[in-house]
């Protein structure tokens, strides 16, 4: 929210809001990746997440989450990104491409190959 605040004078076109703004959440993501790598003892990991989820008291649904998470967690940046792309913030395979400057071919099979990962590693874990 701080960069988006920032720099609120580089959007000019209201329709552009929601692009920019993942714009920016990719750019902190891209900048705590780098974090990770340079001090990895002291940034809180995707496991330690799962691991919470795995302790808490929701039943089944928390180590379903948990396996998710963990399985998420080793997948490439791209196939992450992807993955959450569709998943969680609903976009087509058009807008994705816009955003991410790569034909909607590109999307489609990074798509198909984040998902058959996503499910081999989560049939490792059964």
């Amino acid at each position: 929210m701080e960069r988006a605040w920032k720099n609120q004078a580089a959007i000019t076109d209201e329709r552009a809001l929601f692009p920019w703004l993942r714009a920016i959440l990719h750019n902190v993501n891209i900048d705590r990746i780098r974090l990770r790598r340079r001090r990895p003892n002291e940034t809180e990991t995707l496991d330690a997440i799962a691991e919470t989820l795995a302790g808490s008291d929701a039943g089944d649904g928390s180590a379903l989450s948990a396996d998710v998470i963990r399985s998420m967690n080793q997948l490439s940046f791209e196939h992450r990104q992807i993955l959450l792309l569709v998943g969680v913030e609903g976009l087509s395979y058009r807008e994705i491409a816009g955003e991410l400057g790569v034909p909607v071919g590109t999307v489609m099979s990074r798509l198909a190959r984040a998902r058959e990962r996503l499910r081999a590693r989560l049939e490792e874990r059964r």
